[in-house]
């Protein structure tokens, strides 16, 4: 499927492109430091699904003031790592949380929960291409 293409209903406009592998260098380059941008990157990965949990319950209870928390912190810390994809989704749940519109913003919320294992896997393969590149020959 070509990068312009939509994934689906729920989040139209999206791209099928899951990680922009620029993000990660250019974190490492503000923080002249790979290994701290590869741990920050692991870190999003072993709080992912908490956060993706706690924003669907939030969601669910119709709580915006916990869901916009939850919402604004993964958006931008999908972005930093580079998961384009996720974060377009996360901004659609954001934009219907802001028009006050619950009801979407929850089958939205809902639906980033299918999005994780994508986006996972996209960043563990990116993570580990990276130190296969990096390792001496």
């Amino acid at each position: 499927m070509a990068a312009d293409q939509v994934v689906g209903p729920v989040f139209p406009g999206l791209t099928v492109e899951e990680l922009d592998p620029a993000a990660l260098r250019r974190l490492a380059c503000e923080l002249e430091s790979d290994a701290l941008a590869r741990s920050i990157a692991q870190t999003y990965l072993r709080m992912l699904d908490a956060r993706l949990t706690r924003a669907a319950d939030a969601l669910e209870c119709r709580d915006e003031v916990a869901a916009m928390d939850v919402l604004l912190s993964l958006r931008v810390s999908s972005a930093t790592v580079g998961l384009v994809r996720l974060e377009s989704a996360v901004r659609w749940v954001i934009d219907a949380v802001r028009r006050g519109e619950p009801e979407l913003a929850h089958e939205r919320g809902s639906s980033m929960l299918g999005l994780a294992a994508g986006a996972r896997l996209a960043l563990r393969s990116h993570l580990e291409h990276t130190v296969a590149a990096a390792a001496p020959v």
